[in-house]
C-alpha cells in the first residue's frame, strides 16, 4: 500500500528561499536563545507496531525531549526563528521560519526538515507556512500548516509529517483569551510494510495572563486531546483526555528569562481498541517542562 503525503512545487521552495535571502540581508537588531526539555507521559509511546495487549493502559510509558531555538529580530518587519523540536507526535523536527508582519497581517513561511527519526530516512524535507491577521488590543486570528514534501511511503522507515494549527483570539484587561484546534500526524511504514498512523488532535481554550512591568507571566489553558495510533486494517489503540495545563515565565534579569510549565490530564480514558482500559485512577499523566531564555543582543 502507498501513501501519498500532499507535495508542494518548486515555486513554494523558490519563495520561501527568496524570503529568507531577503530576511538575512538586513542588520540584526535583537537576538534571543531558547532552550528546555520535557518530560512525562501524557502521549501514547513512540515504540510499538501491533495493538497494545495490557489489560490496564500503562502509565509508565514515558515520553521525553527538548527544544532548543534561537530567534533573531531583523529589522524592517523581518524576524527569523531557527530550532529544533521533539514533539510528542511528529518526533525530531527541524525548522527555519522567516516571519514578514506590516501592519495588520504577518505571514511566515520556510523549510522544516524530519531528522533522524528513521535510519531509511534520516532527513525528510518539508515545508512550513501560517499567516495572521490582527486587530492590535481586539482579536487576532492565525493558521499555520507544515507538511513533509517528496515521493509516496512505500518502503519500511518512510514516514511524513504532517500539522495543521488554526487559532483565534481577542484581548481583555491584562490578558489574551483564545481558542485554538491543533491536529498533527505522523505515517511511517513498519517491518510488515504496513502503514501505522499516530495522531493527535487539540482542542484548547486558553488565556496569557501579564500585566506591564511585572516579571512574571502566567499562560493557562484547558482543553481536550485525542491521542490515537491506527493500524493497517484501520483499528485504533487510543486515549482521550481532559488537560489542565499552566506555564509560569519569570523574568530573573533582563538577560535571563525562566519557564516552567505543567500538563495534566485531570481525566483520562481510553478509546478505540483502549476503551475499558483506562490508566488507573491512581495513575499521574501529566508533562513537565523546565527551560530558559537567553537574550544575547538589545540594540535600537
Amino acid at each position: 500500500m502507498t501513501i501519498r503525503p500532499k507535495r508542494f512545487g518548486t515555486e513554494s521552495t523558490i519563495l520561501y528561499a527568496a524570503v529568507l535571502a531577503m530576511a538575512l540581508s538586513v542588520p540584526a537588531y535583537s537576538l534571543d536563545i531558547e532552550a528546555g526539555a520535557f518530560f512525562g507521559n501524557l502521549g501514547l509511546p513512540w515504540a510499538g507496531e501491533s495493538p497494545m495487549a495490557e489489560a490496564v493502559y500503562p502509565a509508565n510509558l514515558w515520553l521525553y525531549g527538548g527544544r532548543a531555538a534561537f530567534a533573531e529580530d531583523l529589522g524592517d518587519g523581518f524576524s527569523l526563528v531557527a530550532e529544533y523540536e521533539t514533539d510528542t507526535v511528529l518526533r525530531n523536527i527541524v525548522r527555519g521560519i522567516v516571519t514578514y508582519e506590516t501592519g495588520i497581517a504577518s505571514i511566515s513561511a520556510g523549510p522544516m526538515v524530519g531528522a533522524f527519526n528513521s535510519v531509511a530516512s534520516p532527513l525528510k524535507a518539508g515545508i512550513n507556512i501560517g499567516f495572521k491577521l490582527e486587530a492590535p488590543g481586539i482579536a487576532f486570528f492565525s493558521a499555520k500548516a507544515e507538511s513533509s514534501m517528496g515521493a509516496g511511503l512505500a518502503a519500511a522507515g518512510d514516514y511524513s509529517q504532517e500539522l495543521s494549527e488554526l487559532s483565534a483570539g481577542w484581548y481583555v484587561y491584562n490578558a489574551i483569551c483564545s481558542v485554538s484546534m491543533i491536529t498533527k500526524r505522523y505515517t511511517r511504514i513498519v517491518s510488515t510494510g504496513d502503514p501505522l498512523v499516530d495522531g493527535s488532535t487539540n482542542y484548547l481554550f486558553s488565556v496569557d495572563v501579564h500585566q506591564k512591568g511585572a516579571p512574571y507571566r502566567v499562560f493557562a489553558e484547558l482543553g481536550y486531546r485525542s491521542m490515537t495510533r491506527t493500524y493497517s486494517d484501520s483499528t485504533a489503540d487510543g486515549l482521550g483526555a481532559v488537560v489542565l495545563g499552566a506555564t509560569v515565565s519569570a523574568i530573573l534579569n533582563p538577560r535571563l528569562t525562566l519557564v516552567a510549565g505543567l500538563d495534566s490530564g485531570v481525566y483520562v480514558f481510553g478509546t478505540g481498541l483502549l476503551a475499558g482500559r483506562s490508566p488507573a485512577a491512581t495513575s499521574f499523566i501529566f508533562q513537565a517542562s523546565l527551560g530558559c531564555v537567553i537574550k544575547l543582543i538589545d540594540v535600537e
